[in-house]
């Protein structure tokens, strides 16, 4: 992750971007509004509740071709992947985005250091990161999707999957997980100058750590037959 700063910025208002559905996420969009009015009173904030998967994106991507937003995704980090690439969709744009853990690992948030957000836009200072850019080649045509924490392939995707569709909470991810690794297959990936080779998983990522992970082997010592 990138630590070299920018230039203080100035924001024409605060974006919101959060799931109503979520359980007390009511409450603590009353207290961010509360705490925006009393702190920052002249700066406008416009709430933006999402309405099915994916529309994070959209909201990110209209609000980024206005002014000058600070986009906060009131999320954890799926919301906030969408909300990134929304506003990348957007040539140019003076949108800067930040997140408020609301999700169940968080793990962009616990890589960045903590400030309250009124602080933090008061200060105005913003902090580029590098994102992760994925090209996909397909019978639709080109696809560029971008990622801000980490990509997974084969193993790490699955598991998200299985989890998601199994249900939170240690015991029912805990059923996910097996069930998950009993379906899986190794990939191939293939070099640009034709050398292949096959992995169960492989991760890449610009975060130095990870709320949840799992050791599924450990490799074989060069003295174990």
């Amino acid at each position: 992750m990138a630590d070299d700063r920018a230039p203080a910025a100035s924001f024409d208002r605060v974006v919101l971007i959060f799931n109503p559905g979520k359980v007390g996420m009511s409450a603590r969009i009353d207290v961010l509004q509360r705490d925006l009015a009393t702190d920052l009173p002249n700066l406008p904030v416009d709430l933006l509740p999402t309405d099915f998967a994916g529309h994070a994106r959209d909201l990110a991507r209209s609000a980024a071709g206005r002014g000058s937003p600070l986009i906060v995704s009131v999320s954890g980090d799926g919301g906030y992947n969408e909300v990134v690439n929304g506003v990348m969709g957007v040539p140019a744009n003076r949108a800067v985005c930040t997140v408020l853990p609301a999700g169940n690992a968080n793990d962009h948030h616990r890589s960045m250091p903590v400030r309250p957000l009124t602080e933090a836009i008061r200060e105005s200072r913003i902090r580029r990161i590098d994102l992760m850019r994925i090209t996909f080649r397909g019978a639709e045509g080109q696809q560029v999707e971008y990622a801000h924490s980490y990509v997974g392939f084969g193993l790490t995707p699955l598991m998200a999957i299985g989890i998601e569709k199994g249900g939170k909470g240690k015991v029912l991810e805990l059923i996910s997980v097996a069930r998950t690794l009993s379906g899986l297959r190794p990939f191939e990936l293939v070099r640009a100058d034709g050398a292949t080779a096959q992995f169960d998983s492989l991760i890449l990522a610009n975060i130095s750590r990870m709320a949840k992970y799992g050791t599924v082997s450990e490799p074989n010592h060069p003295d174990d037959g």
